[in-house]
């Protein structure tokens, strides 16, 4: 749905009849439900690609609790059947705290919406991001929207800060959100990205490894933040570094998300990372080194290892092997080698810079 805003005049979509912020009125449109489930048609038959529905994304055009809940009845009766396995996941809304839904009633009323969907679909449900509620950049929002086992997948939007630690904040910032016991499991669903508000990334390798990181960290979903959905004036394949993420697919483990994952400083990690001659620590613990990374997270399953270093300095990233092991660093961007060997348990090696972050594949031996 979209009007609310003036910015949109002349391009509304519109389920309901309401007058925008200019007090304009828009007309429902009477074959809402059939263009949407062509859209979704569209994305799937021709371009193999599965919706994301978010419900509510611009509420205030629904005020009434009533229309809400009969808006989702009629997309789980006029669009959804049939489409199932067309739509990755049905998410009640946008942001909700500042977007319809504001504090504890609004909290209420989406859990209420989640369980009204979850009862009627076997489409993954999810809520949404109360990143900032009820305190700014918390997750107590998350705790409070996501406990109780309420929805499937908890769509959830990260740091934008491009200010901390070389511009890595924004690819590290998931981490907490990988193993919530008694919770869903995260997407990144609204990360920086090329068309982000707030700040923009377009630099490939931090988009690139923003994805792996997620990944590794065990978060099953990760979604390129594109300009075309935003304000539809932009082309999805013209957006920086879309075009750049086909060799980290390729190398990342299809169930990484589902391996035991590591810090990269728990034992259980296969190596031990340097900054400035220190062991363990990275380089923001060691802000004069002129070598280590940011972070160097892994994942294991059995003797299979990756890790994924972001943000390593131009001396390259120094590490020791904790057991005897096998590996291969990849650049993420090219998909080249750039480093293989066998170390024995106790020693070094240095790993590249590449182009700033690297994917490590290995076994111990």
């Amino acid at each position: 749905m979209l009007g609310h805003h003036p910015g949109w005049q002349g391009r509304e979509i519109a389920p309901v009849s309401f007058n925008n912020r200019d007090g304009k009125r828009v007309e429902a449109w009477s074959d809402y439900s059939r263009q949407l489930g062509e859209l979704i048609d569209l994305a799937y038959d021709r371009y193999r690609m599965r919706a994301q529905i978010t419900i509510f994304a611009d509420a205030q055009l629904m005020p009434e609790k009533q229309a809400r809940i009969e808006h989702m009845r009629r997309l789980l009766v006029e669009v959804v059947p049939g489409r199932e396995h067309k739509i990755v996941l049905l998410e009640v809304a946008n942001e909700a705290w500042q977007n319809g839904f504001p504090g504890e009633e609004g909290v209420a009323d989406l859990r209420e919406f989640a369980k009204y969907l979850n009862s009627r679909t076997e489409i993954p449900v999810a809520v949404t991001s109360n990143h900032d509620w009820p305190t700014l950049g918390g997750s107590g929002g998350f705790d409070r929207v996501y406990a109780g086992g309420v929805a499937d997948v908890a769509t959830w939007h990260f740091s934008r800060d491009r200010g901390t630690d070389g511009g890595w904040k924004p690819v590290y910032d998931c981490w907490d959100f990988g193993v919530r016991k008694g919770f869903p499991p995260a997407s990144s669903n609204e990360p920086i990205g090329p068309g982000s508000s707030v700040n923009r990334e377009t630099e490939p390798i931090r988009l690139v490894m923003a994805a792996a990181f997620v990944y590794v960290a065990k978060l099953p979903m990760y979604v390129f933040h594109s300009g075309a959905g935003v304000a539809g004036k932009t082309r999805f394949e013209e957006m920086p570094g879309v075009n750049r993420f086909s060799h980290v697919m390729r190398l990342l483990p299809t169930d990484v998300a589902n391996w035991e994952r590591n810090d990269g400083k728990e034992p259980n990690a296969p190596f031990t990372a340097f900054a400035g001659g220190q062991a363990n620590r990275y380089w923001p613990e060691a802000p004069s080194a002129r070598d280590g990374c940011v972070r160097n997270i892994g994942g294991r399953k059995g003797e299979r290892f990756v890790c994924v270093p972001i943000g390593i300095r131009a001396g390259g990233l120094e590490l020791q092997a904790r057991r005897g092991l096998a590996f291969t660093a990849h650049d993420p961007l090219t998909g080249d080698a750039v480093k293989k060997g066998k170390l024995q348990a106790g020693e070094k090696v240095t790993l590249p810079a590449g182009p700033g972050a690297l994917i490590v594949l290995g076994e111990m031996l």
